[in-house]
């Protein structure tokens, strides 16, 4: 899940002009950023299975509602925790809250309930204590599993359900990276630990997952080299030559993976050495399709904590 959401949910476009159209209605390309599944992947069940299916306005254009948000935002995760799209998205609301309950995470344990409680009134001095205690007391990889996704989870939940505003969710991201970012540089590495190039591909705005990943590679003795969003593949090439960086590792939503950025991922292949290896996780990287050769795709934290074992006993390059 990520913290994104429509850049206007009362009915104005997109530079702000009042619109025509009925308050509270999304775009395609708003409820794709809303929920994270890209708005080719809405277009296809549409055809193939008749769901979500949009309001019609008189001019023929499609829009999509709350609800409809809701429902992506379930669907996405079912898909996230390894069901099938063409067996989730057929799935009665009964039927998903089934998969989606079972073997989850709490999410309304009680450090849950009380960081989205201090997000609902802005206290970001409370949130983050209640991050540094916890990721103290769990270490980084406990801490991302049973506090940092259950949070994502809850406070997506909230959203949809009315109980947060955007303003909540904006508020509450930043706080978030703030923490992981500060959680991140009190971990001090070797100097001649091998580094990792961290980024995401241009057109992918989401950066939480990187934010996770550098905090958990550093706690594996990785050092890790955040270079931010929207990173077109020949800079990504020309940071790894600058760092004298072993590997890259690139996070992809469920808003941008698919084909067009399979494509950008075999460019970015092609760019770097031979001996530096390309690691790509997040919830669009977990598809069934067949990605580029020379790729590690990694589903969980295990993965990536073996792919880091590999890389020490490796060392950093000549």
């Amino acid at each position: 899940m990520n913290l994104s959401v429509p850049p206007s949910l009362n009915g104005a476009d997109a530079s702000g002009s009042p619109s025509a159209e009925p308050a509270g209605l999304l775009s395609i390309g708003e409820l794709a950023q809303a929920t994270g599944v890209s708005a080719d992947t809405i277009r296809v069940w549409e055809r193939r299975y008749g769901r979500p299916d949009p309001v019609r306005l008189e001019s023929g254009h499609r829009r999509y509602t709350r609800e409809h948000v809701r429902w992506l935002r379930q669907v996405a995760e079912a898909i996230a925790r390894g069901h099938r799209p063409s067996l989730v998205v057929r799935m009665s609301d009964e039927e998903m809250r089934g998969i989606l309950l079972s073997g989850s995470q709490p999410a309304t344990a009680a450090p849950i309930r009380r960081l989205v409680h201090h997000a609902r009134r802005f206290e970001g001095e409370a949130i983050a204590r209640e991050l540094r205690v916890a990721a103290e007391d769990l270490g980084p990889r406990a801490f991302l599993d049973t506090i940092v996704s259950p949070l994502l989870e809850a406070v997506g939940r909230a959203w949809v359900d009315g109980e947060l505003d955007i303003r909540h969710e904006h508020y509450l991201s930043g706080v978030l990276e703030d923490a992981l970012r500060e959680m991140r540089g009190k971990i001090s590495v070797p100097a001649r630990a091998p580094a990792v190039v961290l980024a995401t591909l241009s057109g992918e705005a989401h950066g939480f997952g990187l934010q996770m990943l550098g905090l958990y590679l550093r706690s594996l003795g990785i050092r890790a080299e955040l270079v931010g969003t929207h990173t077109p593949a020949h800079e990504i090439a020309a940071s790894v030559q600058e760092l004298g960086a072993v590997a890259v590792g690139l996070s992809v939503s469920m808003a941008t993976g698919g084909v067009d950025t399979d494509r950008v991922i075999a460019e970015l292949r092609r760019l770097l050495p031979e001996d530096v290896r390309l690691l790509v996780g997040g919830r669009g990287a977990r598809g069934v399709r067949r990605g580029p050769r020379g790729v590690d795709y990694v589903a969980d934290w295990a993965a990536v904590e073996r792919w880091c074992g590999q890389l020490n006993a490796r060392g950093g390059r000549e």
